[in-house]
């Protein structure tokens, strides 16, 4: 399984919304409800939302995807997908950035991936502390308590949980701490932009943590817009 990703800052351009309809023309007519989905969104929701779909659309374009065989539309989560278990793809925000990564599976494997991506937000350190207990657990929480950097720790935490359950399907809000994420494989980093720090994660199955040569997390970030 290969994977690429990329970031950009997320825009309130007035041409947003012309650039996500002439895109639109090169995709499979069934991928409509996508579409209308995307552009029925207003003010800052729509915004991220093209922009994520506009990441999407450059990582297609740059991977050789023909996007009018693409069938996109969204399962019972209503989570965006791929009708075809060789390609998968995740798509997330925070405050200002969107982040995309696009997996693309061989040989009969199936595609399955996740990403999340946090804007690091100033906290105090009782409010950190507050919150990794809420959703950390007793084996991340002596790890960020015994971590030098904290807020490394924190958010490096917290987008690997989010990965991780968005890339597994599980409800946000009933699995975020007792989520067992032994089957998962992660990569994450830091993007530093304009003077913010966005760390973020990318959770594939435990069955692709291969060696350095083969891992396909492997990837530098030349791609990502805006460090």
């Amino acid at each position: 399984m290969r994977i690429d990703y990329s970031a950009c800052f997320v825009t309130d351009g007035s041409g947003l919304r012309e650039r996500v309809e002439s895109e639109r023309e090169n995709y499979n007519p069934v991928c409509e409800s996508y579409f209308n989905e995307i552009l029925s969104r207003r003010n800052e929701a729509f915004c991220e939302s093209a922009c994520g779909f506009l990441l999407l659309d450059g990582l297609f374009l740059k991977n050789g995807i023909n996007r009018a065989e693409l069938i996109i539309a969204h399962d019972e989560k209503n989570r965006p997908l791929v009708y075809d278990d060789s390609i998968d793809f995740s798509v997330s925000h925070s405050e200002g950035c969107a982040f995309c990564v696009l997996a693309l599976a061989e040989n009969g494997e199936k595609a399955q991936v996740g990403c999340d991506v946090q804007y690091a937000r100033d906290y105090s350190p009782e409010k950190m502390a507050e919150l990794a207990r809420a959703f950390m657990n007793e084996k991340e929480l002596s790890a960020f308590e015994n971590a030098s950097d904290k807020t490394a720790a924190f958010f490096g935490l917290w987008t690997r949980r989010e990965a991780y359950i968005k890339r597994a399907g599980l409800d946000i809000f009933g699995s975020f701490k007792d989520a067992d994420m032994s089957d998962g494989a992660f990569s994450g980093g830091v993007i530093h932009a304009s003077g913010r720090d966005y760390y973020y994660n990318i959770s594939v199955p435990s069955e692709y943590n291969k060696p350095k040569e083969n891992n396909p997390l492997e990837n530098d970030t030349e791609n990502l817009v805006g460090k």
